[in-house]
């Protein structure tokens, strides 16, 4: 999983409205486990989309056959548990898809990759394995930089300082723009050495940005940082102090399961 492709997709379209993107993995001692996949948008953005633009995040909103496709990738066993369309009173829209999976070993999980036509996805996905209580988690893509096109050259100190001045106005963009990929246990996790474990919760991105504009300093080096292809293990180390952003950068995590 690198940070770097997801945040870019949502960032695409900050300036029209915020959107809110969560997975949960959620495993079970007898090996099987869930995936759960929210995506919400503001009516902006909604409407954007159903009228055929945001190409950035195409994919991320499934309806019944896309998630059904999207079972298959991730594994052996995988099936679409519930497909729901979500409207909220506050006027955002979307869907949340949960996938029951029936073998956690052939589990193969990229979150949310948005689909980039004519060009194959380069990242690994993260894998389960569990040994009686003890859950292993890998990540093959944490210590690697997404290279090539998508690495660009760094912004000028200049540049840099006219991000900061219009931080202000800025603000109001990124409100309720959230990105979050968790893995839980069905009975709760009673240890872990994980770096985000939080009642029960291990937290392998959370990026709130309403906490994280607040920070100017973090704010503008944490998306220079994304926009170069900087790695998870490298952001979670340059960033483990800023409120509003968890990164797991650990290639192996291991979690004891209740």
């Amino acid at each position: 999983m690198k940070i770097s492709s997801l945040i870019l997709a949502a960032v695409a379209f900050v300036l029209a409205s915020c959107i809110e993107i969560k997975s949960t993995v959620t495993v079970s001692k007898d090996g099987t486990a869930t995936i759960e996949e929210t995506v919400l948008m503001g009516a902006q953005l909604a409407a954007m989309m159903q009228g055929g633009q945001g190409e950035q995040l195409k994919g991320l909103v499934m309806d019944k056959a896309k998630a059904e496709e999207r079972a298959k990738k991730l594994g052996e066993g995988v099936t679409v548990k519930s497909h729901e369309e979500l409207k909220n009173p506050d006027g955002k829209s979307g869907v949340k898809v949960v996938f029951a999976v029936a073998d956690l070993a052939k589990l193969k999980y990229v979150p949310f990759e948005p689909e980039q036509e004519g060009k194959p996805s380069t990242t690994q996905p993260m894998t389960f394995a569990l040994s009686g209580s003890t859950l292993t988690i890998t990540n093959p893509d944490a210590d690697k930089k997404k290279g090539g096109d998508a690495a660009k050259p760094k912004k000028t100190p200049e540049e840099m300082a006219m991000m900061k001045s219009q931080m202000a106005m800025m603000k109001p963009m990124f409100a309720g723009m959230r990105i979050a990929v968790e893995v839980k246990g069905a009975n709760g996790i009673a240890s872990s050495d994980a770096t985000n474990l939080n009642d029960g919760t291990i937290s392998y991105v959370d990026i709130q940005f309403d906490k994280l504009i607040d920070n100017a300093d973090a704010f503008t080096g944490f998306m220079e940082s994304a926009d170069g292809g900087m790695s998870a293990a490298d952001a979670a180390a340059k960033f483990s102090k800023v409120d509003g952003l968890k990164i797991e950068g650990k290639k192996v995590v291991t979690a004891e399961l209740k």
